[in-house]
């Protein structure tokens, strides 16, 4: 992709849209997050890490809709997930029958994609959306879109096409980065999930925490490359930790939800800002 298509790419957004049943004078600005979602297991787990998400749907403004990038759904462009009943996407593999067995069954928001006037497609929820938000709005009663994560794009264009979806913020919308601050299966402990963490895990976490604590987001687009490859041998997971970095303003106020480790490689780490 070209310079050029890219800022083309980004004017389609469309700045200062209201969605059909809002006005000015009711619209909320929503928080943003991003979630480590980890393993799959989660989905059925009750532990720290899906009680916080419990906690925060509870405790944060109910969002008219709601918008993820997952490490999930890459593609060769920027496409939006547009579907009346979205499909659940079971992405995985080799798990307890129980986790095919929980579905999330919302539904997608064809006025929001039209006010956004990216190019549309059919496509459900998976995994990296779900697991998630079944956790953090069980009833699955709002509506809810992906945004896929496009190849082609540098970390710099990722981060600038969060800066651009900040505007959907003051409108209601939750988006939701949902990847994971490490994520290298060399140090996959499959059969102990408080299993100690690898060296460079904790490595990379701390420099992750302190670039986001800082606001020194120029360390998270242009991250040290050795620590970058020990951590994410593909880059899947930490792009959608740059959409959010995006959405930041100068004075907003910014906490870390949940801090800590699943099986060796994962870091779990939660942040909210707003």
């Amino acid at each position: 992709m070209t310079r050029q298509e890219f800022l083309k790419l980004c004017s389609l957004v469309v700045a200062g849209t209201l969605l059909p049943t809002e006005s000015k004078a009711t619209s909320i600005r929503m928080p943003a997050l991003f979630f480590s979602h980890g393993s799959p297991m989660n989905i059925v787990l009750n532990n720290e890490f899906t009680q916080m998400l419990k906690e925060t749907g509870e405790r944060i403004p109910k969002p008219k809709a709601i918008l993820v990038i997952s490490a999930h759904w890459e593609e060769n462009e920027t496409l939006l997930s547009t579907v009346n009943e979205t499909e659940t996407i079971y992405d995985f593999g080799g798990f307890p029958s129980e986790l095919y067995e929980v579905s999330y069954p919302t539904r997608g928001s064809q006025e929001l994609a039209d006010k956004l006037k990216l190019k549309t497609t059919q496509r459900g929820l998976d995994h990296g959306a779900w697991s998630i938000l079944t956790h953090l709005y069980p009833k699955a009663d709002i509506p809810t879109m992906q945004l896929s994560i496009n190849r082609n794009l540098s970390f710099q264009e990722h981060f600038q096409m969060g800066q651009k979806l900040a505007v959907l913020r003051e409108h209601g919308v939750l988006i939701i980065g949902s990847g994971s601050v490490t994520h290298n299966f060399k140090y996959f402990n499959h059969q102990k999930i408080d299993a100690t963490p690898s060296k460079s895990t904790e490595i990379f976490d701390l420099y992750v925490k302190e670039a986001i604590e800082k606001r020194d987001f120029k360390k998270l687009i242009k991250p040290n490359n050795e620590l970058l490859k020990e951590s994410h041998p593909t880059l899947e997971h930490y792009i959608p930790l740059l959409y959010i970095a995006g959405l930041v303003d100068d004075k907003e106020f910014s906490q870390f939800l949940y801090e800590g480790f699943q099986y060796e490689a994962f870091s779990m780490r939660a942040w909210q800002i707003g």
